[in-house]
């Protein structure tokens, strides 16, 4: 017995210390005494916990025993305010990170050697990408025109976009045996040709969270590209059922012989309320050729119920529970949307967000 003992203690001795990941961090700029490190959940939809962290002149340690790689924010004190640090937590593998929470050099075990050979050549870019951001709220600030503004620096916001996009791209054709590639994935539009250049990557059960998400990703995405040519101009809008305010069935195709605006919205969407009183006047404006049907997203019955109320919304309204397909069938992507149906049921137009366009083709539409 004491043999077959002795036999698994290196085993059971290597299972642990390869699950276990330790951060040591020394930033120059951190004031305080205390770091928050938030764990993201594996889903990535929220904050699974929160560990306080001591500090000591600017230094601390990141430890988790997790067998998968995880995502930390670490939240921080500096002279500017609190500061954020992205952590990846690898298991197996130990790293410090020196510098500023901003500009920061990781060193370490391979992947975070990687990682510092992928942040060398995306940061140069994100780095123009901030300053282009900061540079435009400090011109509109000072009066100048937001949308003139806008339209000069999208095009060279969108250039580093894709200059950024391309870099991560190559970084993962260049290392695919590199678990730091896992990092991008979530912001690449070639996530699956990545992940086919990643095969010795995937196969790594520790990246299987990020994988999985990405995966998923991947997939929603396919779908919502097979729904919109079904939602195309000029397509039939496909047909269904919910409860109307007042409790009972109502199916869009009753509402044929009007023309017809599915609003998908919520209470809780900030512009789908700003937007109401131009919506509410063109509803007054076209009352006699002109329906709205007021489909609600994400929200609870009481809180559609009052904020139909509050708003004074007269027209058609129904309530679309969480589990509901709908919004994945009008491949809805944004809030509000706006579909114009004719008569005959037929799609004509689609707009996303709040846009005065809307209404001056309602204007021309109804000349």
């Amino acid at each position: 017995m004491k043999k077959i003992v002795l036999m698994l203690l290196p085993l059971l001795m290597g299972g642990s210390a390869y699950a276990q990941c330790v951060i040591k961090a020394e930033l120059k700029d951190v004031t305080g005494d205390t770091a928050f490190v938030q764990i993201v959940k594996p889903d990535f939809s929220g904050i699974e916990k929160t560990d306080t962290l001591k500090i000591k002149k600017g230094k601390f340690t990141i430890q988790n025993n997790d067998s998968k790689m995880r995502l930390a924010m670490c939240k921080v004190n500096t002279n500017e305010g609190e500061k954020r640090l992205s952590v990846y937590l690898v298991p197996g593998e130990n790293a410090t990170v020196t510098g500023t929470t901003e500009k920061n050099i990781w060193n370490g075990s391979q992947f975070y050697k990687d990682y510092q050979v992928l942040e060398d050549v995306t940061n140069p870019i994100q780095e123009k990408m901030n300053d282009l951001g900061q540079s435009y709220h400090s011109q509109v600030e000072k009066g100048a025109n937001a949308d003139s503004l806008q339209k000069v620096l999208d095009p060279i916001y969108n250039n580093l976009q894709k200059q950024l996009k391309q870099k991560m791209m190559d970084f993962i054709t260049e290392h695919p045996n590199s678990g730091a590639g896992v990092t991008v994935l979530m912001g690449l539009e070639e996530a699956e040709k990545a992940l086919g250049t990643m095969s010795s990557v995937v196969a790594d059960g520790r990246y299987s969270y990020f994988i999985d998400f990405v995966k998923a990703s991947i997939e929603r995405k396919k779908i919502h590209e097979e729904a919109l040519k079904k939602v195309a101009d000029g397509k039939m809008a496909p047909d269904f059922t919910l409860k109307d305010i007042n409790g009972n069935d109502l199916t869009l195709s009753s509402l044929r012989g009007k023309y017809l605006i599915l609003d998908f919205w919520g209470s809780w969407c900030v512009w789908c309320i700003k937007g109401f009183p131009e919506l509410k006047k063109y509803y007054e404006k076209y009352s006699d050729r002109l329906e709205i049907l007021g489909v609600d997203c994400s929200d609870t019955e009481e809180k559609w119920k009052a904020a139909v109320a509050k708003n004074e919304l007269k027209w058609k309204h129904v309530y679309n529970p969480r589990e509901s397909k709908i919004e994945a069938m009008y491949a809805i992507s944004g809030y509000p949307t706006k579909i114009l149906i004719d008569p005959e049921g037929k799609i004509i137009k689609t707009v996303v967000g709040e846009n005065p366009a809307f209404y001056e083709f309602l204007d021309e539409l109804f000349k």
